[in-house]
């Protein structure tokens, strides 16, 4: 694992959208007026071999090293991307990909402009504007499109730099891994103890709100297909994990899921630090 100091910086947010403490967050913008658009990760490839550890933490030396390549990358996708330019995507699969490693580059991104505390107020990492695929967007309207697809999965295994998210990834998505990734990230996200949280004393389970909010779609998802009434988020997702994960959640059956507290899961993912509860 990778080593490195702690501090790390995030001062973010969209237009006139104020912080809870009242503080004015502005755009990011890089200047991206001499690039030509293409679709090439190799910026962010660099960039996530180096900045981020075993277990999908930033090591935050490292990204700092190496914020001149990811800005490298976030020019390059500003111009680039589903509207801005969508005959570079060859497919669903290659514009899904897309998405994916936009979230993951301006997730590091934000959280290099931020100084990364412990603990921030979660309108600076999700609602503060930049620019991408031609047009202003946020991570925000980045979850927006990804919870258009049919597949409750899509959103909730997409990478962030919170505890309440799935980790970054070690390399870029590709249009011919994006979807095989995905389940399997589902695993490594139920299989985490710092990001999916079960209480074995009060047998609880904390759910992540990001998870939490498909537990309806996954109930009646249950119902239709094995006839049963009564069952809870826990053996509906089951049929989705594998290996440990589904020893994880096999072990809980019968533990009470509650939707896990925003106040408790913030954190940045920084190595050498672990939230708890």
């Amino acid at each position: 694992m990778k080593t490195a100091a702690c501090k790390l910086a995030l001062s973010l947010a969209a237009g006139a959208l104020l912080t809870g403490c009242g503080q004015l967050l502005t755009p990011v913008r890089l200047n991206a007026a001499d690039v030509t658009p293409r679709v090439d990760y190799s910026d962010l490839a660099a960039v996530l071999a180096e900045a981020v550890d075993d277990d999908g933490l930033l090591v935050a030396k490292a990204l700092k090293a190496s914020a001149e390549r990811l800005d490298s990358q976030l020019r390059l996708m500003a111009v680039t991307g589903p509207t801005a330019s969508p005959h570079l995507l060859a497919d669903q699969q290659e514009t899904l990909a897309y998405w994916y490693n936009a979230r993951a580059a301006w997730s590091m991104k934000l959280a290099l402009v931020c100084d990364c505390p412990k603990r921030l107020n979660e309108s600076q990492l999700t609602t503060r504007l930049f620019s991408l695929d031609g047009r202003d967007m946020s991570i925000d309207s980045i979850d927006a499109v990804l919870r258009s697809y049919d597949d409750w999965r899509v959103e909730v295994c997409s990478p962030g730099v919170t505890m309440c998210r799935a980790r970054l990834p070690d390399r870029p998505f590709t249009g011919q891994d994006v979807r095989q990734r995905i389940e399997e990230r589902l695993s490594e996200f139920v299989d985490d103890p710092q990001r999916f949280v079960i209480d074995v004393e009060r047998k609880r389970i904390f759910v992540p709100c990001v998870l939490w909010q498909y537990r309806n779609r996954l109930l009646e998802a249950h119902r239709a297909a094995y006839g049963t009434q009564g069952a809870n988020l826990t053996s509906a997702l089951l049929p989705y994990v594998e290996g440990s994960a589904h020893r994880r959640l096999q072990d809980a059956i019968g533990y009470q899921p509650v939707r896990a507290d925003r106040q408790l899961l913030p954190a940045l993912q920084i190595e050498d630090w672990r939230i708890g509860l």
